[in-house]
């Protein structure tokens, strides 16, 4: 087995191994349980291992194809100049489309 991709989050470590599992590469997620334990054990992110040494390749490719999205900050409204969270499709003033 190797290392694929370290997690900042479960979360992220679930979709990177649910992705590799739907294009054909088994792997396993290490770590997933420690993250509950955080100030009695060492901080471990979660990890992303493949079964198969010879599907690393193919794995990094695909973890390079994972667009993690950060929808931090805002966005300002071009109709009426009001700032809106960037996760917001509408503004929450005027209800002017924000994204195309």
């Amino acid at each position: 087995m190797k290392r694929a991709y370290t997690a900042g989050t479960l979360v992220d470590a679930t979709l990177v191994a649910d992705w590799l599992d739907s294009n054909g590469v088994p792997c396993e997620i290490f770590h997933q349980n420690a993250v509950g334990a955080l100030g009695e054990l060492p901080v471990t992110p979660p990890e992303v291992w493949v079964r198969r040494d010879a599907d690393l390749s193919l794995a990094l490719r695909l973890v390079g194809e994972v667009v993690f999205v950060d929808e931090d900050g805002e966005q300002q409204c071009q109709q009426c100049g009001e700032e809106s969270p960037r996760g917001f499709d509408i503004c929450w003033q005027c209800q002017t489309a924000l994204r195309s």
